[in-house]
């Protein structure tokens, strides 16, 4: 699974990837090949027009994030509208196909990947907020050779972020499972099929893995940044 950015972005950053040695060189490269730190830090939130295939079918959805970790995530299944959403305190979900229309509080299993996903990318800034990053080596990944970054964050939670070490694209992370019946085990989220919205690149495939199996794979039809968000897309509804 090779990344290919345009020639241009290959000449430029070809040379400096080839003499990186320390994770914040790689880092730093890599964010720059995406557009730039200064670009990604101007954005405040996104909205993106995907498809979720999960189980063999394939539902329409709208995934609206917003810094520094809110998200909601709208599905149509079989003409109703199931809502996952989290506002940075209470995660919470509207299911009318399991438990009715009204909203209800996340179990802690159930929202884990809520709580834990940030809007930023978690390389960006890394150190302001309390992680460390170091050089692990490098793994071959689906035939491609990358870098093995591995992030401490702040509550001690471990990432590996693996980095195209010709392109200096993101090609996958890796994170423990901290809940549930598969807490112990890694999900692999791949990411691939990179396309330029508003100066950055951005992976237009995304396709999550439990032990080598596929889980969910999302495909984006349409991405934009700084949309108008109303703040209670996040909140907890009020009767």
């Amino acid at each position: 699974m090779k990344i290919r950015f345009s020639i241009a972005f290959v000449l430029i950053f070809g040379a400096l990837a080839a003499s990186a040695q320390t994770a914040a060189e790689i880092i730093a490269q890599s964010l720059e090949v995406q557009g730039g730190v200064e670009k990604w830090r101007s954005f405040e939130n996104s909205r993106a027009v995907a498809t979720l295939a999960m189980q063999g079918m394939e539902f329409p959805a709208t995934i609206i994030n917003a810094k520094p970790n809110k998200m909601r995530l709208e599905i149509s299944v079989l003409g109703q509208n199931i809502v996952q959403a989290y506002d940075g305190t209470t995660a919470w979900m509207i299911n009318p196909l399991q438990g009715g229309p009204d909203p209800q509080v996340m179990p802690d299993d159930a929202a884990e990947s809520l709580k834990t996903q940030e809007f930023q990318n978690a390389l960006l800034d890394y150190e302001s907020r309390g992680s460390s990053a170091v050089l692990d080596g490098k793994e071959t990944i689906e035939g491609t050779s990358c870098h093995k970054i591995k992030l401490t964050k702040k509550d001690g939670t471990v990432e590996y972020h693996f980095i195209d070490a010709e392109s200096m694209a993101p090609i996958m992370t890796r994170t423990a499972v901290k809940t549930g019946p598969a807490a112990g085990q890694f999900v692999e989220t791949f990411m691939s099929d990179y396309q330029e919205v508003d100066g950055v690149m951005v992976p237009f495939f995304i396709e999550a893995k439990l032990a080598g199996q596929s889980l969910q794979k999302v495909t984006v039809k349409e991405m934009k940044f700084n949309v108008a968000i109303p703040e209670t897309s996040f909140a907890f509804p009020k009767k």
